[in-house]
C-alpha cells in the first residue's frame, strides 16, 4: 500500500471525495457525506483523523483532518501498490479540487 498526504480546501471536500470515487468506481452518495461530516464533526479535537473506505474496483482509504490553516483539511489517500495509472490520477483530481473553488453544495445523485 502507498499513500499521498497533502491538504485541500475544505469546501472542495465534497466534489474531491465524488471525483475520487469515480476514480475507484465507487458511487460515493449523500449517506456517505452524512457518514463523512458526522466523523470530522465527532472528533473532540482538531488534530484527529476521520479514515473512509471507498471500495470500488479498487479499495482505497481517505483519512481527513481538520488541522491545517482555517478552512482546510489534511488529507491522506491509501491506494494499492502497483494499480496502473491511480496515483496519477488521485494527483489530478487532488490538484484541480485544491486550484478551483468548487461549490460546497455539491449535488450528489443517489
Amino acid at each position: 500500500m502507498e499513500f499521498l498526504d497533502g491538504w485541500l480546501h475544505g469546501r472542495n471536500l465534497k466534489g474531491f471525495l465524488a471525483a475520487l470515487s469515480d476514480v475507484v468506481g465507487y458511487h460515493f452518495g449523500n449517506l456517505d457525506w452524512d457518514a463523512v461530516e458526522a466523523g470530522l464533526e465527532s472528533g473532540s479535537d482538531d488534530g484527529e483523523w476521520f479514515t473512509y473506505p471507498l471500495v470500488g474496483r479498487v479499495e482505497v482509504e481517505i483519512s481527513i483532518s481538520r488541522t491545517l490553516e482555517e478552512g482546510d483539511c489534511g488529507v491522506k489517500v491509501f491506494l494499492p501498490a502497483g494499480e496502473p495509472c491511480l496515483r496519477e490520477q488521485v494527483q489530478v483530481a487532488w490538484s484541480i479540487f485544491n486550484r478551483f473553488d468548487v461549490s460546497p453544495h455539491v449535488d450528489l445523485v443517489d
